[in-house]
């Protein structure tokens, strides 16, 4: 069945990640949409708690999770296990969302039913403050993985339907990222 305002989980996988995770986290409360849920995933953080106590000063307004250190796939997956809504979407400790990001998105997927996976254009910052904006000249339809890692589809663009990971999950062992 779907629902006119399905829930939107935001899950925000984290290592050491206390210099940027409460602007995350903002930016995931802060949501024009407001059917949300924001789960912190600390992948074994070791920076003397620092990281947990920042999730746990957020109360009842996140869902915290704490698990042995495993690498980003392994609490990205352990978010899709705790996920409650029907879109999934993934935002790193260290990046930021527009205010209206969810709100487009589930809009575009409430008018197009059969789409699976929704990517957005997105804009980097260098350590000296310059931009980079990264766009889709028109829209286009992503056939397969190629597709994703060529047209510069930032995973933390994404809002993907949560029946996509029936299938496929993340590849826990690629350890390398954190």
């Amino acid at each position: 069945m779907f629902r006119s305002f399905p829930l939107v989980s935001i899950v925000i996988p984290v290592y050491n990640g206390s210099n940027f995770l409460s602007e995350a986290i903002d930016s995931a409360l802060n949501q024009t949409y407001r059917n949300t849920e924001v789960l912190v995933i600390n992948d074994g953080s070791s920076d003397e708690n620092k990281t947990e106590e920042i999730a746990l000063s957020y109360g009842d307004k996140i869902r915290y999770f704490n698990k042995k250190n495993g690498g980003v796939s392994t609490a990205l997956n352990l978010g899709l296990d705790k996920m409650r809504g029907q879109y999934f979407s993934w935002l790193s400790h260290d990046d930021i969302l527009k205010s209206n990001k969810i709100k487009k998105q589930v809009e575009f997927f409430l008018k197009n039913p059969d789409t699976q996976i929704l990517a957005g254009s997105f804009e980097s910052y260098d350590y000296d403050g310059k931009t980079s904006v990264f766009s889709f000249k028109k829209n286009f339809v992503f056939e397969n993985g190629w597709d994703v890692l060529t047209k510069w589809a930032h995973f933390c663009t994404m809002l993907i339907d949560k029946k996509f990971f029936e299938k496929v999950r993340f590849n826990e062992s690629n350890t390398d990222a954190q």
